[in-house]
């Protein structure tokens, strides 16, 4: 099922794929697929009476035949499908903070974990990670026997939370725990291609220069505490046919925008058509935000689905700049790209 992507060819990815003269080689070229969804199973947020809209459809009481039990905390997880044929690859992509909270919607939303093909981790942080553990323990022995855990080469580092005044350690997690499972890891650097029409963007050397990590969040290399570059953060990418890339993210620690050019670069597909994740901009300045609606708007996205960490106030401004694009988030919506 693993295939590593070695092909480097020249030729850049068009004007999107070098913004402010940053270059790029398309380095993993990504065959297209027939469709996407993306079930979000752990959000901060949840909207029982939310109709559907657009791409996306709701666990609705019709769907559950009850009222639904749904959890939400400061956590994301997804369940990704993607189908190119008649084949369908299925994969976990992060686990919330808490595993009572992701078991518990695995369970309320009748996922099937025996037809998980893969899990994936986007970075090493407790909000993303925290459910994963719990989650193999409990579901494990229902799982396929070779499954493979993919994810960057620093997700095993401890974390902290240091604002000068005080350092708050938020969580390690631990390498040989998953192994215990029966589960290869594989640690992911250049892009790769975990599936057919399914890839990893491995690590992101380039940033957008409005874009900083904040500098609050470090991380321990070699026995120091220093800033955390998240140069191993992982986003997920699908070519959908006809429609151009679906960005699947997490907390977009190297800023959303430049995440979304990255993927036009190595790729070498030059439309952005859907972006869904959490793009880490709560709590920043309203420029900071603008900026982000407006490159939005400039990559010509079609449909946006903020989650997590984006912020309410930015949320609020994607709702109101750009309303034919925004697509309201709620824990148990499956949001559905292509045919």
């Amino acid at each position: 099922m693993t295939a590593p992507v070695d092909d480097e060819r020249p030729g850049g990815a068009g004007p999107l794929g070098a913004p402010g003269g940053q270059g790029g080689h398309v380095r993993a070229p990504l065959m297209e697929v027939d469709r996407i969804t993306v079930t979000t199973v752990v959000d901060n947020y949840i909207d029982a009476l939310r109709r559907d809209e657009a791409v996306a459809r709701r666990f609705s009481r019709l769907i559950a035949r009850k009222m639904q039990d749904l959890r939400a905390e400061h956590g994301l997880a997804h369940m990704v499908e993607v189908t190119r044929g008649a084949t369908t690859t299925r994969v976990a992509f992060d686990f919330g903070q808490t595993d009572a909270c992701f078991n518990h919607n695995v369970r309320e939303l009748g996922l099937d974990v025996a037809r998980i093909d893969a899990i994936a981790l986007s970075h090493g942080h407790r909000d993303h990670f925290g459910g994963l553990i719990g989650f193999l323990h409990a579901y494990r022995r229902f799982m396929r026997k070779d499954l493979t855990f993919y994810g960057g080469a620093d997700h095993f580092l401890p974390r902290f939370n240091d604002d000068g005044s005080e350092r708050i350690y938020i969580g390690r997690l631990d390498r040989q725990e998953i192994e215990r499972y029966g589960i290869t890891v594989d640690t992911v650097r250049e892009p790769r291609a975990i599936a057919d029409g399914v890839l990893l963007s491995g690590e992101m050397d380039t940033q957008e220069s409005f874009e900083p990590i904040p500098p609050s969040l470090k991380v321990e290399r070699d026995g120091a505490v220093v800033p955390d570059t998240f140069i191993g953060e992982q986003t997920m990418l699908a070519n959908v046919r006809g429609r151009g890339l679906v960005v699947v993210t997490s907390c977009s620690h190297r800023g959303i925008v430049g995440i979304c050019r990255n993927a036009v670069r190595i790729t070498g597909v030059p439309k952005v058509h859907a972006v869904v994740g959490g793009f880490h901009l709560s709590g920043l300045s309203d420029e900071r935000v603008t900026r982000v609606v407006d490159a939005f708007h400039e990559l010509g996205v079609d449909h946006i689905v903020p989650q997590h960490c984006t912020g309410i106030e930015a949320i609020a401004t994607l709702y109101h700049r750009l309303p034919k694009q925004m697509v309201v988030s709620s824990v148990g919506t499956t949001f559905t790209f292509g045919g």
